[in-house]
């Protein structure tokens, strides 16, 4: 079962219709408009909104709160997590292949059985280095 606390939630315009992609992590990629975050990606938030593109939705922006993300794999409680190549929550990993830095979702709270499922992450959205 996900759970989520209130936290801060921006509004920005959607790059793309996102109507069918709440929970998923987001980049600010051009002035006040945020994209599907892509692999180890630079995430500043996750979707809370169901927004068609070009409109407005709310983005999760808080560290230090409770929020729902969907995974991208099998996820256990207590994994750190990061963004894989489709703006889903995934395990971070310490394998020092690609950037040196990624950043950081936050811990998962509960776990997941599957891609797409809905897990409770406690959200931290922070530098962290691979090497």
């Amino acid at each position: 079962m996900s759970t989520e606390s209130f936290g801060v939630k921006q509004s920005f315009a959607a790059a793309a219709d996102y109507s069918a992609k709440q929970y998923y992590l987001m980049y600010i990629s051009a002035a006040n408009t945020v994209t599907i975050c892509g692999a180890e990606g630079n995430v500043v938030g996750i979707m809370y909104g169901k927004p068609e593109s070009g409109k407005y939705g709310d983005v999760l922006t808080a560290p230090g709160v409770l929020a729902k993300v969907i995974s991208g794999e099998a996820i256990s409680a207590g994994a750190l997590l990061e963004s894989d190549a489709s703006g889903r929550a995934v395990a971070f990993t310490y394998n020092c292949v690609g950037p040196t830095e990624t950043y950081t979702v936050g811990r998962a709270v509960t776990e997941s059985g599957a891609t797409g499922g809905i897990i409770t992450v406690l959200t931290m959205f922070c530098p962290s280095g691979k090497a």
